[in-house]
């Protein structure tokens, strides 16, 4: 028989540590390696990076497997949490999930911001930090009232040889909510789902108004400059498919939690899916940002030994000033 715990633990540990790796190479990228003209937005990359760091390392220190019967939602621990105990699992848990919704919302704050430095000057780092701050605030909010939806262990076990006898959960480490209706719990499902959809309709809006703004000709920016500008709103674009995942792990809960179907690829899944977005998300940067994607050619050949072909075109003199001619 499949030994789905071992399979999805050593996937879960390796897109992990990769992602942290990822995410950590893109924090240093955008502190050390960005352009004057974005350097603002450079305080908009290291939040995206240090969240998806964060969604990452809770994930493998985690590695959940979520079991949703009637209006009780068990979780089963495989990861490094379990040599500490419940209460560790469930906090880690309710880390991750935080930092996943966060990421949502930063997502929407940079298209957001790429549209406003086309029509208005950039704002200030102190003011940047501010509005991250503020559109925290609900995933902090997430975080602390979901430490209230942990019940007792023991209790989900039961619940859980009842609903599913043929289940082996000897030796794992189960937390779980007995009612999800609970405001505590009810207000992380929601949360974690519901935004998804007009956020993702106002990402489309902002998009269509940002290529809109650049091909206008009454916008009176340098070419490289409005190189740059493409180049973020192609790695923003990919970013924006990224969060799809959030599609299939919702639909593997879904289908456990109406009683469709239960299964332990299935429940296994809904996190393993989750865990894509973190980690994807800083290639988007690696690829179509031109600064970034430089820098990593050029210290891979530097560890390679190996000398980079000459090329013909001419150096980048990035401007910060964007004019528009009214």
């Amino acid at each position: 028989m499949i030994d789905f715990s071992i399979i999805f633990s050593y996937a879960h540990a390796i897109i992990a540590i990769l992602g942290m790796l990822f995410n950590g190479l893109l924090a240093y990228m955008a502190l050390f390696q960005t352009p004057r003209v974005i350097k603002s937005y450079a305080t908009l990359i290291v939040n995206f990076a240090i969240t998806d760091f964060f969604a990452c390392m809770f994930d493998f220190f985690v590695q959940q497997r979520l079991i949703p019967t009637g209006l009780t939602l068990a979780y089963v621990s495989n990861g490094y949490c379990s040599h500490f105990g419940p209460r560790t699992c469930y906090v880690a848990y309710s880390l991750m999930l935080h930092f996943l919704s966060h990421s949502l919302w930063s997502l929407l704050l940079s298209f957001s911001y790429r549209c406003y430095i086309l029509y208005k000057p950039a704002p200030t780092r102190h003011i940047l930090v501010f509005i991250l701050l503020v559109i925290y605030l609900p995933s902090l909010l997430q975080w602390v009232s979901f430490l209230w939806a942990q019940d007792d262990p023991e209790e989900i076990r039961d619940i859980l040889k009842e609903a599913f006898p043929s289940y082996n959960l000897t030796g794992h480490t189960v937390t779980g909510t007995k009612n999800i209706l609970c405001f505590s719990a009810l207000y992380t499902i929601l949360h974690m789902t519901l935004p998804i959809t007009p956020v993702y309709i106002c990402i489309l809006i902002l998009r269509r108004k940002i290529i809109s703004r650049l091909s206008f000709q009454g916008v009176n920016i340098t070419k490289d400059t409005r190189n740059l500008h493409s180049q973020l709103l192609m790695a923003l674009t990919y970013q924006a498919a990224i969060p799809g995942f959030y599609l299939f792990s919702v639909a593997s809960y879904a289908i456990g939690q109406f009683g469709i179907y239960n299964h332990p690829a299935l429940e296994y899944f809904t996190f393993s899916s989750f865990l894509l977005i973190p980690f994807l998300s800083p290639l988007a940067s690696f690829i179509f940002v031109t600064p970034y994607r430089k820098f990593i050619k050029h210290s891979f050949f530097k560890m390679a030994h190996v000398e980079p072909a000459e090329t013909s075109s001419t150096p980048h003199n990035y401007t910060s000033h964007i004019h528009v001619i009214g």
